[in-house]
């Protein structure tokens, strides 16, 4: 990004995403998280809710969902791992 302008922009579009990515994987009272596996170690969980009005995204049903799962390395290599763009294509 060469311009003040264009730094700007991106920064305000990276507001937007974290803002929507929290509204998507936060629970409210209104739109809950549902387990579709019985088997908690493999248990997938989605929620549904309405985008009417958002500015910058269309209309419609949004679906998130979300797991975890359990890696055998320290939570430092994990982060270190995904820090370096090196290695994001692997």
């Amino acid at each position: 990004i060469t311009s003040p302008e264009g730094r700007r922009s991106m920064l305000k579009l990276a507001e937007r995403m974290v803002i929507s990515f929290c509204a998507g994987v936060g629970a409210t009272t209104t739109h809950t998280w549902t387990t579709l596996s019985g088997n908690e170690a493999e248990d997938v969980r989605v929620m549904t809710r309405k985008s009417i009005g958002d500015p910058g995204r269309p209309p419609g049903i949004v679906l998130s969902a979300a797991t975890s799962f359990w890696l055998p390395v320290p939570p430092k290599r994990v982060f270190d791992f995904l820090r370096d763009e090196n290695s994001r294509k692997e």
